[in-house]
């Protein structure tokens, strides 16, 4: 069984708090992208949250026209807003060390926490204003670049 730190310090550099947005709604998402290989961390990771969010085969995939050669991996994705509470509450109990990351979830957090206290009435243009800032935070995160071989 994988400890709270080891859980925090493995996703402080494997992990992304992001969102996504169609028309005027917001999905925020925790998630964690690995190589097929390394399946039984991202098992023992679910089992560490109560088994909250969804595991995700992608199969490898070979070269098109549009994009490059892709390894067999597995993907782990938390996206019900009670779920991501459950998130919140391991990273405010064991903090993120890194400040870029540290700095992402806080605006992450912030967007999920909007969404828990304001369900009947929630302020897109908060969730925008944190959308912009979590995007520019992420752009720099070693998460969310695109590693070529």
């Amino acid at each position: 069984m994988l400890t709270p730190w080891y859980i925090t310090g493995f996703c402080d550099g494997e992990a992304a708090f992001t969102y996504s947005r169609s028309g005027g709604t917001f999905g925020l998402y925790f998630a964690i992208h690995q190589r097929e290989d390394n399946r039984q961390i991202i098992d023992e990771i679910h089992s560490y949250f109560n088994y909250i969010g969804d595991i995700y085969i992608n199969k490898e995939s070979l070269p098109t026209k549009n994009s490059g050669f892709s390894k067999p991996a597995v993907y782990y994705r938390v996206t019900r807003i009670g779920e991501l509470q459950r998130i919140v509450e391991h990273f405010d109990k064991y903090p993120l060390q890194s400040q870029k990351k540290h700095e992402a979830y806080l605006a992450w957090r912030e967007m999920v926490m909007h969404k828990v206290e304001n369900y009947r009435n929630i302020d897109y243009d908060i969730l925008r204003n944190l959308a912009e800032k979590l995007s520019l935070l992420n752009s720099q995160s070693r998460a969310f670049k695109v590693h070529k071989k």
